[in-house]
């Protein structure tokens, strides 16, 4: 199994915006081959910052590769391009691991 493991960190109050977007049900990557499942994981904090975590399960390596490569996901990303990210989005970062 395969891993891939996107983290969001967001200005108080905020992490409810992440959560919406990962969360929705019947998504383009829902759909693809080798995809298994996606948790939204929200890290406890009292105040400042909060971090979520959306965690990506998939067969192989190369399912999540088809996915990165899949043209309906490369154009939802170009779409973005020039337009500024959300101003309550302080950092956001990407890993991947297999299962062993």
């Amino acid at each position: 199994m395969f891993y891939q493991m996107k983290r969001i960190v967001v200005k108080e109050g905020h992490s409810s915006q992440v959560i919406d977007r990962f969360s929705k049900k019947g998504m383009l990557i829902e759909q693809q081959e080798g995809f298994l499942d996606k948790q939204v994981l929200v890290k406890k904090s009292r105040r400042g910052d909060e971090e979520v975590l959306v965690m990506i399960s998939w067969k192989s390596e190369q399912d999540w590769k088809n996915w990165e490569k899949n043209p309906d996901h490369i154009a939802g990303h170009k779409a973005k391009i020039g337009q500024p990210k959300p101003d309550y989005i302080v950092e956001s970062s990407q890993e991947v691991y297999e299962a062993i």
